[in-house]
């Protein structure tokens, strides 16, 4: 991240960089195609909190391709659960914790078919819990196996937190392969155009003492199998094998996902700043784009201000490969609709070839915490919805608003 005084001038020569490209941009939010025939990428991340229902899941498709979306993220995995018929893991107790009575992804696809959008799978790959209490299914992985879960450096396993992610040790080859059932069960069963693959990435190590991983036995022995010694004085190794395990696991996942299903589309939500997503999250996605392992990259450049989001897009698309990038815009950040629009003009006016708005909840009433039901941002978001529309080509006769039925 570019900080003080060199992000003050980079920004303020962004905007002005900005309004010279815009006004000569040749249209892409109206025809939809850059150069080549590409489509520009219009996405739209949908949650596990944002449908309880068959009907939501209908609505959620509808309403966000008629806005003029192409491409929707479904999630259905969240903590090592599953919002769809698993073959391998209890239904996610977002959704009940039991069969709901409809399949989630199986209904989102219907729809998107109908519709006419590419609807990606979304799954959280290396959370394993999150909450102070155990899952209540005893098929769970927290109950069955937790010994995947990582130990820090005093011993102590980490199974729950009540305010974070706690994770599966992707140092474990018995994790990896169990990952890569998961993936395989979703595109080997479902017709996804592709798999989006979050979290894909070690936990932060903070600052307390004892706060890094893996320590468990078995870890160690790997360790010293790969290095012929322990970690402690020889950083550079165990970060690096460290890193190759993440990278082990993102390999295995794209390639089982392509083998289930040839032409699955593979993509990563990734950590906005590259560099440090490798150094400190063993998140190499330089790497994994340039041995083709992914087809796109998301970075969750999230941000309140369109210029200090132009500076962050310019950022990625000098690490990443040209027109496999794109940005992800925090809907859920902003209070005003100029930002949201300010930035997805960013995107264009870069020439990102398209952008991903985070979340759902932020463009309609949805059952997520984060679809809040005040006056202000009921209004809000129909504002939103409408400038949106009118962005992606569409037109605001009386005759032609699409999403009368998402009305607040």
């Amino acid at each position: 991240m570019i900080r003080g005084r060199a992000h003050r001038q980079l920004t303020s020569g962004t905007v002005a960089l900005l309004g010279v490209l815009w006004t000569f941009w040749p249209g892409a939010e109206a025809t939809g195609q850059f150069p080549g025939g590409a489509r520009e990428v219009r996405a739209v991340w949908v949650t596990r909190w944002d449908y309880k229902t068959e009907e939501d899941v209908r609505n959620a498709v509808r309403w966000t391709s008629a806005l003029g979306f192409n491409r929707i993220f479904f999630q259905v995995r969240g903590r090592a659960d599953a919002f769809y018929r698993s073959s391998f893991e209890p239904w996610g107790e977002e959704i009940g914790g039991r069969d709901p009575g409809f399949d989630p992804l199986l209904v989102a696809l219907d729809e998107a078919r109908v519709a006419g959008v590419d609807l990606d799978a979304w799954i959280n790959v290396m959370p394993g819990w999150k909450g102070s209490r155990s899952p209540r299914n005893p098929r769970h992985i927290l109950h069955r196996h937790p010994e995947w879960f990582l130990v820090d450096l005093r011993g102590k396993r980490h199974l729950k937190n009540p305010n974070d992610y706690t994770i599966l040790n992707p140092c474990l080859p018995e994790v990896r392969a169990y990952l890569e059932k998961i993936v395989r069960d979703i595109t080997g069963r479902y017709p996804v155009g592709g798999i989006h693959l979050d979290y894909v990435r070690f936990i932060g190590r903070g600052g307390k003492a004892g706060h890094d991983f893996p320590y468990d036995a078995r870890s160690l022995a790997l360790f010293q199998k790969y290095s012929g010694g322990a970690p402690f004085g020889r950083r550079a190794a165990w970060d690096k094998w460290r890193r190759l395990a993440v990278n082990t696991v993102l390999h295995r996942l794209a390639e089982a996902a392509r083998a289930s299903r040839p032409g699955c589309r593979v993509s990563v939500a990734a950590i906005q700043d590259f560099q440090r997503a490798r150094e400190g999250l063993f998140q190499d996605v330089v790497t994994w784009q340039n041995e083709g392992w992914v087809d796109e990259v998301y970075p969750m450049t999230y941000v309140r201000s369109p210029a200090a989001f132009a500076a962050r897009v310019k950022n990625v698309l000098g690490e990443g490969l040209e027109g496999k990038v794109f940005p992800g815009i925090g809907v859920h950040l902003h209070t005003r609709v100029e930002e949201t629009v300010g930035q997805i003009e960013v995107t264009r006016a870069l020439g990102t070839r398209g952008f991903a708005l985070f979340a759902y909840a932020g463009l309609f009433p949805s059952p997520s915490h984060e679809s809040k039901s005040d006056p202000q941002l009921r209004q809000l978001r129909s504002r939103l919805r409408r400038k949106i529309f009118t962005l992606n080509g569409g037109s605001l006769a009386a005759n032609r608003w699409p999403v009368a039925s998402a009305r607040e």
